[in-house]
């Protein structure tokens, strides 16, 4: 038996033989044994956001807290608000901030 495949999911996936070959030779598979968690989290966190694949991003994230996408940074202006008159109404830095980033003014 290869006592390293499907260990993440050994519990459900490997057949009784299985488990008490790899328990009794591996130490792997046995009774009251949790399961390794799929992912380290605290491996290569230095360099999580490009050392990272987006599966262990994910899992540290929901898992550890480690990991999560930054929220979106929210926007200078609010750039429907007063478009009605925005020519007269806007000041030159809202003109210029909605005119880059919304297409607006």
């Amino acid at each position: 038996y290869d006592c390293n495949a499907g260990f993440a999911n050994w519990q459900a996936d490997w057949s009784l033989g299985k488990k008490v070959f790899c328990c009794k030779h591996v130490g792997r598979g046995c009774a009251g044994q949790a399961p390794a968690p799929l992912y380290d989290c605290n491996a290569g966190w230095a360099n999580w956001q490009a050392g990272w694949a987006p599966g262990k991003k994910a899992f540290c994230c929901k898992h550890a807290g480690k990991g999560c996408p930054a929220p979106a940074p929210t926007a200078a202006y609010d750039c429907n608000a007063g478009f009605a008159n925005w020519q007269a109404g806007w000041s030159a830095p809202k003109k210029t901030w909605c005119c880059q980033h919304a297409g607006r003014g």
